[in-house]
Formats: structure tokens, C-alpha cells, sequence
């Protein structure tokens, strides 16, 4: 009688301890690292093999089956190369479409970043604050903490949209006491409290 309990009891237990957990189930998040042909497009970027550069970065973002932070980050950098004009003929508006599209797409906070700062000075189009803020938000929200200075500081002056000050100081020192040094700049010129980090 006892064998008959304990023989499946035993076997359940066997079972259970043999069977992958949830987490191994679905295979855990994967960590976002580059592959070799990423590898070897950052090298000839180094190396100024921009041509080489241009090919892989632009094959990777238009490979949409990538995982998708690899794929941004891909994007990201292919939009450097327009704006610096590396490679090819400087293009402010093909790299501002790679880096939107890197940034609402597939989350690359420094894409939010970039194309933040290219609609808030204006380079190569008209200024245009209201996105530049939305941008700043984005990549603050990413966890990006210069945006999170950026769009501080434009909360405390009123650009691109309703002025606030006490948000927007609450944004820049929080920025600056993550170790982000430009916002901690920002807080010294606009004249806020001392914080740590400042």
C-alpha cells in the first residue's frame, strides 16, 4: 500500500524537478549585444572603412527580424554617419527619420537624444521646440538621463510647450545626481540649491 503512494509520489517529484522552469521555458531576456557584423562595421567606422561601415549598418536596421534594441542601436549609428556626412553626403533629414524611427520604434534612448537636440537648434530644418521636448521626454522615460536634463530645462524656461519650473528643476537635479554632468551644468546656470553632484 505504501509503495503504491510512495512509486508516484516519487515519480511527480522526479518530474517536477526535471521540468525546465518558466523563465527557462521561454528562454530569458536576451541581453542586446552586438553580433560580428556589428562588431566589424564599429571597427570600420574607427578605422575610417566607411564604406564598410555604411553597408553593415545600413543592412542591420533594415533587418527588421533583429531583436529590437540591436536593431535600433544598428539605426542609430547609420544615422550618425548621415549627419556627420561619414561615407556619404551629409543628410540632416535621412538621419533625423533614422533616429526617430530608432527612438519611437525601438526605444534607443541616445536616438531620442540626437534627433531632440537636432529639432531644438534647428540643424538642418527649422526649430522645431515642441518635438524637441516630446524627444527629450521619450528618451528620459528610457532612461536616457541628458534627456531627462533636456527636457528639465526646457520645462524650467518654457520652451516647446507650458513653463515648469519646479518639474523641471525636479528633472535637471535629478539628472545631475544620477552623474549626468550636463544637467548638473544646467543647474549651476540656472542658479538651483546645491545638490549632491553639484
Amino acid at each position: 500500500m505504501i509503495a503504491r503512494i510512495l512509486i508516484p509520489l516519487i515519480t511527480l517529484t522526479a518530474a517536477a524537478a526535471l521540468a525546465p522552469s518558466a523563465s527557462a521555458q521561454f528562454g530569458r531576456e536576451e541581453v542586446a549585444r552586438p553580433d560580428a557584423k556589428e562588431l566589424y562595421a564599429d571597427r570600420a567606422m574607427k578605422n575610417g572603412w566607411y564604406d564598410d561601415a555604411m553597408e553593415n549598418y545600413t543592412n542591420a536596421c533594415n533587418d527588421k527580424t533583429r531583436q529590437k534594441a540591436v536593431w535600433a542601436r544598428n539605426c542609430r549609428k547609420l544615422a550618425d554617419m548621415y549627419r556627420m556626412g561619414k561615407g556619404t553626403q551629409q543628410d540632416y533629414s535621412r538621419a533625423g527619420s533614422l533616429y526617430e524611427e530608432a527612438c519611437y520604434d525601438g526605444r534607443d534612448a541616445k536616438s531620442c537624444r540626437q534627433q531632440a537636440y537636432l529639432k531644438f537648434e534647428g540643424v538642418g530644418s527649422d526649430k522645431d521646440l515642441p518635438d524637441a521636448r516630446k524627444l527629450y521626454k521619450q528618451g528620459c522615460e528610457l532612461d536616457d538621463q541628458t534627456s531627462c536634463g533636456g527636457y528639465g530645462s526646457m520645462l524650467y524656461r518654457g520652451q516647446g510647450g507650458e513653463m515648469k519650473r519646479d518639474e523641471g528643476k525636479r528633472y535637471i537635479q535629478e539628472a545631475c545626481d544620477a552623474g549626468d554632468e550636463w544637467s548638473c551644468e544646467r543647474a549651476r546656470g540656472f542658479g538651483l540649491p546645491d545638490r549632491k553632484g553639484l
